[in-house]
Order: C-alpha cells, then sequence, then structure tokens
C-alpha cells in the first residue's frame, strides 16, 4: 500500500508541477497545459502491476495544476496539495470505479481543501 501511494504521490506531483510550470512561466493557456502534461507523461513507463493508476494520476495533477497564480504562489503549495490529491486517489480507487469526472473531482477537492486550510491559517 505504501508503494502505491509513493507512487501515486509523485505521478500526481509531475503532473501538476508540469502543467503548473506550462502555464505560468511559458505562458501555455491552462488547457492546452493540461493535455500536454497528460500526453507527454502517457510516454513515461511505469511498472506494469501498477497499471494505469500512475497515468491516471499524472493527469489528475496536471487538472489540479490549472490553478492560477493567484491560488498557488509557490511549488511547496503544489506538493501539498499533491499530497491531499493522492491520498484522496488512493482512498477513492475502489469507492468511484466507473464513474467519470473522478480525476477532475479529485483535483478539485484537492485544491479546495489546501485554499480552505491556507484561508484559516492565514
Amino acid at each position: 500500500m505504501t508503494k502505491f501511494f509513493i507512487l501515486k504521490y509523485i505521478a500526481f506531483f509531475m503532473g501538476s508541477i508540469a502543467c503548473y510550470t506550462l502555464h505560468t512561466q511559458f505562458m501555455v493557456p491552462v488547457v492546452i497545459a493540461s493535455c500536454l502534461t497528460g500526453l507527454i507523461g502517457s510516454f513515461i513507463p511505469f511498472p506494469k502491476s501498477s497499471g494505469n493508476h500512475p497515468y491516471a494520476a499524472i493527469y489528475a495533477g496536471s487538472f489540479a495544476g490549472m490553478c492560477s497564480q493567484g491560488l498557488i504562489s509557490s511549488y511547496w503549495e503544489l506538493a501539498i496539495i499533491s499530497l491531499i490529491g493522492a491520498i484522496l486517489y488512493v482512498l477513492t480507487t475502489k469507492l468511484f470505479t466507473g464513474f467519470g469526472g473522478r480525476l477532475g473531482s479529485i483535483a478539485f477537492v484537492s485544491v479546495a481543501l489546501f485554499v480552505l486550510a491556507k484561508g484559516i491559517v492565514l
């Protein structure tokens, strides 16, 4: 279970940081940045035992990385969002099988929880 979670966290973080960097540093439109992240991520070789989960985590991470700079100001914040997203991904693996919109929902909830927590703390 730990190995499964770590792989999902790394994949989620790679997806979010790639999409965020593309649209904040290189001014690529957010939808194109997410598509490019998912496309490039699909060529990364992962162990066969993990199935399609790392690729889905990359794509979910790219959805989370579509946030504006007004909400996310550092890569550390993306790391925390990725942690929340990976936890949600692992917890809902068996829960929402066959339902569309799961990856986007995970990304939305992870960003929303982070922004809510950040607003409460600051």
